[in-house]
């Protein structure tokens, strides 16, 4: 089996101290108990590097199969994979890992080390599969048909594994039979399908995530697939659900009685969207999709109050100017106003950089959810953030806490001029009080007039914040003066803390329910 570049000094230096270092014969290393040398083994970066191991001495030549985990990191070839499991013994231990990350998987190799692994005993109760597949359209961002979607993986039953990663770069994916011939998948927990098409045309796929073949499942993410038109997902025990540019699908039902988070993005290509979800324990729920209520029905909390349990309403990409005939801003007002009572509200509003042959769209929204947190994350290409805002807090009079988070590129988006239709918007200021406001965050802090004649604003249309905090932006370079200025502002019980970001960590919306892997950054 090859060693990655790298590993050959590292089993250069383990030969050394396994011989003693001085010729004399003497194996110090083999001399450790078999749970500190298999300890050491887990510490190289691959399996081909433990198996490397083996020319070392009798006493390594076996222990690598040893081993409860198993790892190809990237880029390893899927051939490598099934020697790798064919070389366990009956005595080897139940596998707790299998990673594999790869480029062009072939599928007939591919399918050969799934199914093994899928062999009873193989997987510990409880184990973990993770493959990537890296293909040139994965790298491209590109779905359409090209050579590499012919290559097809089959997907056994996974009767052991708990979690359940696949990454396909795109490839067609062979589900197993939704029947009891196609086996249980009894202990799994998570699932992640991502860049995937499902040859089946998606009519079963609902029936495979569903019980009774899925009856422990939690955690669901499929992100970036075709092939699913219509998908029904019936389960008693799934508490996360994300759906992240599901091509083509027309029709959407869930029937989850403890579901507490659902994440809904960009999966009916800004259609008419057709949904029954009936989740009475929703709590968290992020929709950046078309919406008709007439068409989308949710089913959230019990009685009569809808979405009693509701804490969190998250939507993105709302425009502050465009044109009037823009139909996916009259969704998400139907949207807003569909709930009546959350607890805190997530909004993302952008600007266009040239806004001289746009609208002013804000006056559109009339009414917000009774909410105490609202957090805006503003994309303004430089314009002033006051009208948008300061609109939003007119029609939710029972905030508590704002927070504002600024996502400009400090070094491209350069405030605006004077003259600017940004500041030629009515100012809500002069004829609105905020009674409650009392916290105040605001994040990427840029220093520049706009951000500080927004702080001054505020304070003057709220007397009763009694807590700011403000977070310079990682580029900013403010002087003492304007943090004076800052610290100044309000009634002097105020606590006022200012940061400076030194981490160079931009603040950013969440996107996922789900984690980052380290494949993820490939």
């Amino acid at each position: 089996m090859s060693l990655p570049a790298g590993d050959g000094e590292l089993a250069a230096g383990m030969e050394e101290l396994s011989l003693g270092g001085g010729g004399e014969g003497d194996d110090r290393l083999g001399a450790l108990p078999d749970d500190v040398l298999r300890s050491i083994l887990l510490r190289l970066p691959s399996t081909a590097a433990a198996a490397r191991t083996s020319v070392l001495s009798r006493r390594w030549r076996r222990l690598w199969t040893q081993l409860p985990e198993i790892r190809f990191p990237f880029p390893s070839s899927p051939a490598s994979v099934l020697p790798a499991l064919a070389s366990r013994t009956s005595s080897s231990p139940g596998l707790r890992l299998i990673h594999v990350a790869c480029r062009d998987a072939p599928a007939a190799a591919t399918d050969a080390w799934l199914l093994a692994a899928a062999a009873p005993g193989r997987l510990a109760p409880g184990g973990e599969i993770y493959f990537y597949n890296r293909t040139p359209g994965d790298e491209r961002q590109q779905v359409g048909a090209a050579a590499w979607q012919r290559t097809a993986f089959r997907l056994p039953c996974f009767e052991a594994a708990a979690k359940l990663w696949l990454r396909l770069g795109f490839a067609h994916l062979d589900l197993p039979p939704a029947s009891g011939s196609g086996g249980v998948f009894a202990r799994l927990t998570e699932l992640r399908l991502e860049r995937v098409h499902f040859r089946c045309g998606g009519y079963h796929l609902g029936d495979v995530l569903s019980m009774p073949q899925c009856p422990a499942l939690r955690d669901l993410r499929i992100s970036i697939a075709r092939g699913v038109e219509k998908l029904t997902i019936v389960s008693e025990t799934l508490e996360r659900l994300e759906l992240d540019i599901l091509y083509g699908l027309e029709e959407l039902t869930v029937m989850a009685p403890v579901l507490r988070a659902l994440n809904v993005h960009a999966c009916f290509a800004w259609r008419k969207p057709v949904a029954m979800v009936c989740v009475p324990r929703l709590e968290l729920l992020w929709w950046n999709d078309a919406f008709d209520p007439s068409l989308t029905i949710f089913g959230i909390g019990d009685g009569d109050e809808e979405a009693a349990s509701l804490q969190q309403l998250t939507t993105f990409n709302i425009p502050v100017y465009g044109r009037f005939d823009y139909a996916l801003l009259q969704d998400y007002v139907m949207l807003l106003q569909h709930f009546p009572v959350v607890h805190r509200l997530d909004l993302k509003l952008i600007y266009e950089r040239d806004l001289s042959q746009f609208e002013y769209l804000m006056e559109i929204i009339t009414g917000l959810p009774n909410i105490q947190t609202l957090s805006l994350w503003l994309q303004t290409k430089g314009h002033a953030i006051g009208a948008s805002v300061f609109h939003l807090l007119s029609i939710c009079p029972g905030i508590r806490k704002l927070q504002v988070t600024l996502l400009d590129n400090f070094k491209v988006d350069t405030p605006c001029t004077s003259v600017c239709a940004c500041g030629q918007q009515p100012n809500l200021s002069k004829c609105y009080t905020l009674d409650v406001l009392d916290e105040v965050e605001i994040h990427n802090f840029r220093g520049s007039g706009h951000d500080f004649a927004f702080v001054d604003t505020l304070f003057s249309m709220s007397k009763d914040i009694k807590r700011l905090t403000i977070t310079y932006h990682h580029l900013a370079r403010p002087s003492e003066e304007p943090c004076k200025d800052l610290c100044s502002l309000g009634t002097p019980g105020i606590c006022s803390e200012i940061y400076f970001n030194t981490t160079e960590v931009l603040y950013q919306p969440p996107s996922s329910f789900f984690p980052k892997t380290p494949d993820d950054q490939l």
